[in-house]
């Protein structure tokens, strides 16, 4: 379970992300990126993985040792995963141009994507769109682009704007892969600022 996912293992040294190796007996084995230092066996510590399938889990335990960037950690508490892939959703805030299709015909858009998952979005604009439009657009995703197409569900009017939230069509793997690792990306920087606001 959780082969290869993404993960963050938290201890009282930082913060180190990595990949799961295997989890077997209670025991999860974590390749990371860099090599935990003055940590020793019995050491509290917690991981978070981002799974493809489970979505978000959390799992608080031990280290049962480290060698390396390889590290063990001996499970206590299992956390119930939160999120499904398709829901895992971060806040992301940057502005888009593209066309909105709709019953009426094909007419540019500007619209200021908030947040986003590996399945949906939510924008606002100040173009009114009904029910079941289509938006395409390019969105900056990390280092690279994506061009995605978004179909209206709900619509939330306000004083100068709408809001809207989409369901993503037409998405092929290495597109929802993409997003998903923006997802993972965004969703860690927002825990390293809640943790840094914590101290």
């Amino acid at each position: 379970m959780h082969e290869l996912a993404v993960c963050t293992l938290r201890t009282k040294s930082g913060d180190v992300d990595g990949h799961v190796v295997s989890f077997d007996a209670g025991v999860l084995v974590l390749e990371v990126d860099d090599p935990v230092e003055d940590r020793e066996i019995g050491d509290a510590a917690s991981v978070t993985v981002l799974d493809p399938v489970r979505g978000l889990c959390r799992y608080v335990g031990l280290l049962g040792g480290t060698s390396g960037t390889a590290v063990q950690l001996v499970v206590l508490e299992r956390g119930v995963p939160d999120q499904r892939r398709s829901a895992a959703r971060a806040l992301y805030r940057t502005a888009c141009t593209g066309k909105v299709e709709s019953p009426s015909g094909v007419a540019g858009v500007s619209v200021t994507v908030v947040d986003i998952s590996a399945s949906g979005v939510r924008f606002v604009t100040s173009r009114s769109l009904s029910r079941g439009d289509v938006v395409r657009f390019p969105m900056p995703a990390g280092d690279t682009t994506v061009d995605l197409a978004a179909r209206v569900l709900r619509v939330e009017e306000g004083q100068h704007e709408w809001r809207y939230g989409c369901e993503l069509v037409d998405l092929d793997d290495r597109t929802r892969e993409t997003l998903f690792r923006l997802v993972l990306s965004l969703q860690r920087a927002a825990a390293r600022e809640r943790s840094l606001a914590a101290w």
